[in-house]
This record gives structure tokens, C-alpha cells and sequence, in this order.
């Protein structure tokens, strides 16, 4: 099962929320987030949580969710299993070998003036 969190915006009215209500019915929704987005505007925030067996309806979801906003946001709500054969283990860092930010101006500058 893949979690993706999906957020969208809904224009003002009652009749928008309803819009997500019949939209989201039958998807398997663990939590649902309205918020208001500010003083003087009508319009709320959704986030929206679900999990799905199979990621193909996915996109028929998100299509039915532009019909309310033209603009969705979808992002993975849980992080992807690390690969068994490969155990998580952390390395050392290496120290970054940077150079001064005054030596490489005056390296493009001496460079502009040729």
C-alpha cells in the first residue's frame, strides 16, 4: 500500500466541499484537512491522506480533483522501504574543500579584464 498526501485548493461556497465529498467517496481516505487560507477570502486548503492498494487509480483520482482546483499537489506520505539486500549505515562526510568566496571574485574578475 502506497500513502500519498494530496493538496488542492477550493474555490469558496458550500458547494465546493461537497464536490470533494462525492469525489473522494469510496477512495480509501485516512484524514481529510480543511483550512481556511486567509482574511477577506473564501477559499480553503484541503489535504487530503489516503492509502492505496495499486497506484493505477491515482490518476483518475487526480483528475477528478482538477475539475475543483486547477491546481493539485501530490506528494508520497510515506518514505519508500529501504532496499533489503542493502542495509541502511552511514558513512563518514567528507569536509567540503571550498574556496574562498573572495578568491574566486577576484579570479572572474582578473579573468574579465583580459
Amino acid at each position: 500500500m502506497s500513502m500519498w498526501r494530496i493538496r488542492l485548493t477550493l474555490p469558496g461556497g458550500p458547494g465546493s466541499q461537497a464536490v470533494l465529498d462525492q469525489t473522494l467517496a469510496g477512495q480509501p481516505v485516512s484524514q481529510v484537512l480543511l483550512t481556511p487560507r486567509g482574511a477577506g477570502t473564501a477559499e480553503m486548503t484541503g489535504e487530503v491522506t489516503l492509502d492505496l492498494k495499486h497506484d493505477d487509480g491515482l490518476g483518475a483520482l487526480l483528475s477528478q480533483l482538477h475539475t475543483i482546483s486547477p491546481q493539485v499537489f501530490v506528494s508520497r506520505a510515506d518514505q519508500p522501504a529501504a532496499p533489503s539486500n542493502q542495509p541502511e549505515t552511514a558513512g563518514p562526510r567528507r569536509a567540503s574543500r571550498g574556496r574562498p568566496l573572495s578568491l574566486l571574485r577576484a579570479r572572474a574578475t582578473a579573468q574579465n579584464l583580459r
